[in-house]
């Protein structure tokens, strides 16, 4: 395997700046970011395969090095993503007297960062965080940026909190441990981003075997660097969401529907996807983007095996009721982010995502799987 140096690049925002670092073998990066912290004692937080994978043997390396480690996992899966296992690992600290000196490393895809987060975020009002993300979708997306939190019976990320970590960690190596469909899942994530922010960063995508990413680990870096780079910049203009930060929430509105619908069993980046595709088609009816850009977005998306056939699953009716509770509404009405061509973003008045009728929504879901 070709060997890589690490890129970098820093998040700066209000009250907090953090690196991140993208390569191989980072477990040198790893040290360097913890010793930053002081001498504290270090709680892994994991989930149960990622526990299996790495968390046991990374504690053993850190306790090397003269940490004091513990491991808490939790079960793999967005449906721990909850209260009772928050709870669940706040407690375990309690008992095994972790203090203000507690450093949490949050080590997983996206729900364990979320979890681990929301955990460091809460317990004893708030302790330091290193996220260390061993999924793409978790590299690409999750870890930066500081949003932490859970799902409830009302819909997905309904409870949580921006908390920025200090420092993210995103090793390669861990890539190894997916499989395809994992890989697909986070290659979405980015595709977002370039589709929003950055069309000439598709033609990477295009480079990258999803069944063998490492085969090419050069492109694969630069997906999740650029991909990073992208959101980065977002979040150091709109740290809480109040504006342009929505623009990472295409694909979003209807894509946590039908997440929601799923009963989470579809993964987070294929239910984006058919966000993709309904969004799409709502910019096209509107005016807004082309026929043939929201074409090709149809077709860039069959790559990964996304047809509006796979929509039929979920009819409108239940996406309609599903996307009224979700985060993106406003007074009782959705809000879309809408693409103007491929690589930007449509904006009227300032505002980066606006309200649909649900007339359009409807319009848009039956022209796709009609």
């Amino acid at each position: 395997m070709a060997r890589i140096s690490p890129r970098r690049l820093s998040v700066r925002v209000k009250n907090s700046s953090y690196p991140i670092v993208v390569g191989m073998h980072l477990e040198k990066e790893l040290v360097k970011a913890l010793r930053r912290q002081g001498k504290r004692r270090i709680a892994i937080i994991a989930d149960t395969t990622t526990r299996r994978l790495f968390a046991d043997r990374l504690g053993r390396f850190l306790k090397k090095e003269g940490w004091s480690v513990e491991v808490i996992h939790f079960q793999s899966g967005e449906k721990s993503k909850n209260q009772n296992t928050v709870a669940r690992v706040q407690e375990k600290l309690l008992r095994k007297k972790f203090d203000r000196d507690t450093l949490v490393v949050a080590l997983g895809g996206g729900v364990v960062g979320d979890v681990a987060g929301y955990v460091a975020a809460t317990y004893l009002r708030g302790v330091p965080y290193i996220q260390v993300p061993t999924t793409l979708l978790a590299m690409v997306d999750s870890s930066v940026g500081g949003k932490v939190g859970i799902d409830t019976k009302y819909g997905k990320n309904m409870i949580g909190a921006f908390y920025q970590p200090r420092a993210v960690v995103a090793d390669l190596a861990f890539i190894s441990s997916l499989s395809k469909q994992q890989v697909v899942n986070g290659l979405i994530e980015a595709v977002k981003k370039f589709m929003t922010s950055e069309e000439r960063s598709l033609s990477l995508v295009e480079k990258l075997d999803p069944a063998h990413p490492l085969g090419n680990p050069r492109v694969l870096q630069e997906i999740v660097y650029r991909s990073v780079r992208i959101k980065a910049r977002v979040v150091m203009k709109d740290e809480e969401e109040k504006n342009e930060r929505k623009i990472l929430n295409f694909g979003h509105t209807i894509g946590h529907a039908v997440e929601f619908l799923s009963g989470y069993t579809l993964p987070h980046g294929f239910a984006v996807a058919y966000g993709i595709l309904v969004e799409s088609k709502i910019s096209e009816l509107l005016g807004i983007l082309s026929p043939r850009e929201s074409a090709t977005v149809a077709a860039y998306l069959r790559r990964f095996g996304i047809t509006a056939s796979g929509l039929k699953k979920y009819p409108v009716a239940r996406i309609l009721r599903a996307v009224k509770g979700d985060k993106k509404v406003r007074s009782g009405v959705a809000h879309y982010v809408l693409l103007r061509r491929l690589g930007s973003v449509y904006t009227k008045g300032g505002q980066y995502a606006h309200p649909v009728p649900e007339r359009i929504v409807r319009r848009a879901y039956k022209l796709l799987v009609k």
